[in-house]
Formats: structure tokens, C-alpha cells, sequence
């Protein structure tokens, strides 16, 4: 029989550690950009990931708009002092390589990280030549993650498939997936003693790859993750996020403008104790 004296200590020291833990977590802010697209803040450092796009018009996503692109490209507050860079792929409801490679020139400490085909895209922009040292690219496909560190940023970069879109071959007649060529990254951040995962255009339906890469042992405080459509066990992405990401937190995106979202509280907390689902561009929330 321990002593209980001992019992006493052990239980204080593992309350001091919990909120050494906790004490260690930075405040965390969220501005959702656009589609897919969002500036985190935390520990000073900020990160914008598939936000600097835009130009167009759209009925099936949030697309900044001009006066945004304005502030992203000439790199003004919030857009100002940028760390990070970060890309999942080169549609054009994730990326503008003219926005970015603008972005870079006037903000001199981004840090651009991407697959392949985002990097030759940047190749054409005329700023190339003096931006072209802070672009740092992830091949993709790959079967292990990658880590580095940037900025004081950790980061794994997960090379993954993109979400299919069939469509009917017009000569051969048979269902073709027209993503099935398209360079795709996810990211995990960890900053300000938070873990953060940015899936992409991911299908988030390949539970032997997320556990490859580690998925399942990690803490994710916030997923942003794509909108699966339906809140039912048997949806296989939610049940992938729920068996193995298994986030604190969701921010969900890739949302149609005024779309709503109704999630009664026994089916958000199946897969988070808290669903985010943002209205309008440049929304933000801040977490303690």
C-alpha cells in the first residue's frame, strides 16, 4: 500500500503539470480569408494558408474580394509581416501566383512552402528572380511526411491525393477522376504549444495514410477541415476525423456563400467539442 502522503504529492505534481501544459498554449487567432483560406496569429508569428487568391467571381465558394486583394498584395494589416506561406495546391480557389509572388515583394520575410506545380507557376511573375530563395517545395504525390521548421514554425507537410471529380471521358464513355494528376499537400502546424491541421481539397476517406503519417498519435486543437456534406456514422470522412484526427476544435470550409450549417450538439461532439462554420469573408475568433 502506498503512502498516501505520496499519493498527495504525485496527484500535485501531475496537477502542476497539467497547467504547465496549459500555461505553455499561446492565444490563438482565426481570420477565415476566404473558401479555404486563413490567416492564423499565435506566438507572434503569423501564417496565411490558400488565402492569397481571388480576381473572380463566384456562386460556389467566398472569393476575397478586390479591396482584399489590395491589402494581401501590397501586404498591409492584417496581411502584414506574414511568416508563412503555405499552399495545398495550385487551383485557382486556393492560389494566384501573381497575388502571391506580389504578396512576397513587399512582404521580405514570407516564406513560401508548396507543392511542384505552384512553384513553376511562380516562375512566370517578373518578381521571381528576388522571391525565388524563400520558396521552399514539397513533392508531391509522397508516401511519408515532411518536416521542417520556418520562421520558428513547425511544420509536417503531408503529400496526399485531392478529393476526385468525376467526370465521362467524351471519346471512351468511362467515369474519369479529372484530380487525379493534381500535386496536393495538407499541413500540420505546431505554434504557440498548438497543434493545427489544414487537410486541403482532401477526400479525408485514406485511414491507412493519416495513421501512416502519425495522424492518430497526435493532438490536434483545431482541423480545418473541408464540409463533408452529412452528419451520419457511417460518412466515411467523418469517421475518419473522428477515429483519427480527432480535433479539439473544427473550422469547417470550403462553404457556398449564405450556406448554413445546422449541427445539434450530440452530433458535433461525436467528432469535436466545438464546430466552427464560418458566414463571411474576413470573420474572425480568437481562442484562449
Amino acid at each position: 500500500m502506498k503512502n498516501p502522503v505520496h499519493l498527495l504529492v504525485l496527484g500535485l505534481m501531475l496537477m502542476l503539470s497539467v497547467c504547465a501544459e496549459q500555461q505553455e498554449q499561446s492565444p490563438l487567432t482565426i481570420t477565415y480569408v476566404a473558401n479555404e483560406g486563413f490567416l492564423i496569429e499565435c506566438d507572434g508569428r503569423k501564417i496565411l494558408i490558400d488565402a492569397l487568391f481571388g480576381g473572380w467571381e463566384s456562386t460556389w465558394c467566398h472569393v476575397p474580394p478586390d479591396s482584399l486583394i489590395e491589402l494581401m498584395t501590397s501586404a498591409r494589416p492584417p496581411f502584414d509581416n506574414v511568416d508563412l506561406i503555405a499552399v495545398s495546391h495550385a487551383h485557382i480557389d486556393h492560389c494566384d501566383a501573381g497575388i502571391i509572388a506580389l504578396h512576397m515583394k513587399h512582404n521580405r520575410r514570407g516564406i513560401l512552402v508548396c507543392p511542384p506545380h505552384v512553384a513553376r507557376r511562380m516562375e512566370a511573375s517578373e518578381d521571381y528572380p528576388e522571391i525565388k530563395s524563400r520558396i521552399r517545395v514539397v513533392p508531391a504525390p509522397g508516401d511519408s511526411a515532411v518536416a521542417m521548421e520556418l520562421a520558428g514554425i513547425a511544420l509536417e507537410v503531408l503529400p496526399t491525393r485531392h478529393g476526385p471529380y468525376w467526370e465521362k471521358d467524351e471519346e471512351t464513355g468511362e467515369d474519369i477522376d479529372r484530380h487525379r494528376n493534381v500535386q496536393h499537400l495538407e499541413f500540420v502546424f505546431t505554434i504557440g504549444g498548438r497543434t493545427l491541421f489544414h487537410c486541403g481539397d482532401s477526400s479525408l476517406d485514406d485511414f491507412e495514410s493519416y495513421r501512416a503519417f502519425g495522424m492518430d498519435r497526435k493532438h490536434i486543437d483545431l482541423g480545418f477541415l473541408g464540409w463533408w456534406g452529412a452528419w451520419d456514422d457511417s460518412f466515411l470522412s467523418q469517421r475518419l476525423v473522428r477515429e483519427v484526427i480527432r480535433p479539439e476544435r473544427i473550422i469547417f470550409m470550403h462553404l457556398k456563400p449564405g450556406q448554413r450549417i445546422s449541427v445539434q450538439p450530440e452530433q458535433q461532439q461525436s467528432v469535436a467539442r466545438e464546430v466552427i462554420v464560418p458566414q463571411q469573408v474576413m470573420e474572425t475568433w480568437t481562442i484562449d
